[in-house]
């Protein structure tokens, strides 16, 4: 079995309700707009994992040309006016723990550069960030959205709609690399 295919069946064993989806990572779709908007999100400048706290490092060469596989790792959960708030937590930290074990099965399999990056910011602590460091260095990954992903035109490429606003499920998506 090739390690594709190892994580995958290793992603089912774990949680069946979150899917893995190969995708080349050439095909990762970056725009200046999406970091735009990380300007005007709340967690801009407050969350380690965020601009303008990650690293100034040129993302869409680092991903496209020395990475040479990718998975896109999502879950669909049911949501409610009355649930939203606590379905994106939920959802989020479901993702990241899923993305997180991925990599260590990756690393058991002699490929220790791999990394992941998270659909949406970092909720790993639930009080929220430390004004002096993050709680969480070697659990904490940054967001797609932050270094320049557009997730939704990406995942549309293989067949995963993400719509907004929101309505009566929410889709959460990271992605691997290796």
């Amino acid at each position: 079995m090739d390690i594709t295919e190892t994580l995958k069946a290793k992603l089912h064993e774990y949680d069946a309700n979150i899917i893995g989806v190969s995708i080349s990572p050439r095909s990762i779709i970056f725009e200046k707009k999406i970091d735009l908007l990380c300007f005007h999100c709340s967690h801009y400048n407050y969350k380690f994992t965020c601009p303008p706290k990650i690293p100034k490092l040129d993302y869409k060469y680092i991903i496209t040309n020395e990475y040479k596989n990718a998975m896109l790792v999502y879950t669909r959960m049911s949501v409610n006016e009355t649930t939203f708030n606590e379905v994106r937590t939920t959802s989020t930290n479901a993702i990241h723990k899923a993305l997180l074990y991925l990599e260590s099965v990756l690393y058991a399999n002699n490929i220790p550069t791999a990394i992941s990056l998270i659909g949406g910011s970092c909720k790993l602590c639930k009080s929220g960030c430390p004004s002096d460091r993050c709680n969480n260095p070697y659990q904490a990954r940054i967001p797609m959205e932050g270094v320049g992903i557009n997730v939704i035109k990406t995942a549309k490429q293989y067949g995963i709609d993400i719509t907004f606003p929101v309505v009566d499920s929410l889709l959460r998506c990271g992605l691997l690399l290796w």
